[in-house]
């Protein structure tokens, strides 16, 4: 039985894990705090949140190890997440556990001698909580291409790590727009993780291209007045107001960057601020490869050169994790081996 824990801050982590459950299915429990719809094609088991509660007390906290992020001491919610984790590991016996992410759960898991795989996300994670989370793993995952990584990600890390690509549910669909000369219809979208940097490129956007109208999609402060602006806060299909521009405009999270690098869409990329430098690194290996628009340059570019930028970059994220089922399938006694295993099926495709 394999079984994902999907950390309760944004949505990402719990549509990753019901991306697996398309593949596991029965085999599969998912292990979460985050309300999120999921598709119920694996068990889903609620945890307690690990969010404070009110049970601790000031006079008794230490600081934490450096191996943890988050341990306050005394929390109720989160001895009894602890006590649920376990339990369910035990009782659907449970032979690898997906970490996405917690160092705190990996710890758990390798004290309670469950072993478990590790997600890795963007930007530099080169600290003590995740080195020792990556160590203590049977190996790593990775939801985007190994050519997105910084430089200073180790050698170790990197030879660890199943690159699985960007792996995401039904592509969306595009119609180029590359016969026109003018940029007039633009689409911004924000997640729910904070869109300052979104916020503030309006105006240039604005000033830039004064013949578009601009939808934007997601909360924003509406604070940029213009009969060109047109706020529709949260849609139930962003995919239909993608397919009508002629241009995007996205910070640069990981479940955006999945879709829009599959498709060809002209893709100005904002990194807004997150720890470890998430957005800004994947930011500018978009820009490096083309695959996005800086969006210093607008004003250095004319619409027909913003309008070419159509680049796509498919990793095959689902057909590699369909490999990474059967790999894991056949070497459940062997976790370690599967990087090098993959590596060596991708190369014979």
């Amino acid at each position: 039985m394999l079984a994902y824990y999907a950390h309760q801050h944004g949505s990402g982590h719990s549509k990753f894990a019901d991306l697996f459950a398309e593949f596991f299915k029965s085999k599969q429990i998912i292990l979460t705090s985050f309300d999120h719809k999921f598709s119920r094609k694996s068990k889903v088991i609620i945890l307690p949140s690990e969010n404070p509660d009110g049970t601790t007390r000031k006079s008794n906290q230490v600081a934490p190890p450096d191996y943890l992020h988050y341990s306050p001491v005394g929390q109720r919610s989160i001895q009894l997440r602890s006590s649920l984790m376990l339990q369910s590991l035990l009782e659907h016996n449970t032979q690898l556990l997906i970490v996405d992410v917690s160092a705190e759960v990996a710890a758990l898991a390798r004290a309670a001698s469950f072993p478990y795989a590790y997600v890795r996300l963007p930007g530099v994670r080169n600290d003590e909580g995740h080195l020792q989370a990556f160590k203590a793993a049977t190996f790593l995952l990775a939801y985007y291409p190994e050519r997105f990584e910084d430089e200073s990600v180790p050698d170790w890390v990197r030879n660890k790590t199943i690159y699985l690509g960007f792996i995401f549910g039904e592509k969306l669909k595009y119609s180029p727009k590359t016969q026109c000369e003018e940029v007039t219809s633009i689409v911004v979208i924000s997640g729910k993780g904070g869109n300052e940097n979104l916020n503030k490129y309006l105006p240039l956007l604005l000033d830039r291209f004064l013949s578009a109208h601009i939808k934007v999609l997601g909360i924003f402060e509406e604070q940029h007045c213009s009969s060109r602006l047109e706020f529709a806060g949260f849609v139930d299909k962003p995919e239909v107001e993608i397919n009508k521009a002629q241009l995007v405009v996205a910070n640069c999270g990981l479940n955006t960057v999945s879709e829009l690098t599959g498709i060809p869409v002209p893709f100005i990329a904002i990194a807004e601020k997150r720890p470890y430098e998430e957005q800004k690194i994947m930011q500018k290996a978009l820009v490096n490869l083309d695959l996005a628009i800086d969006p210093q340059k607008i004003f250095e570019l004319s619409d027909k050169e913003i309008l070419s930028y159509t680049k796509t970059y498919n990793t095959n994220g689902m057909e590699n994790l369909k490999t990474f089922k059967t790999l894991l399938e056949n070497n459940l006694f062997s976790l370690p081996s599967l990087p090098k295993l993959f590596r060596k099926s991708r190369n014979n495709k």
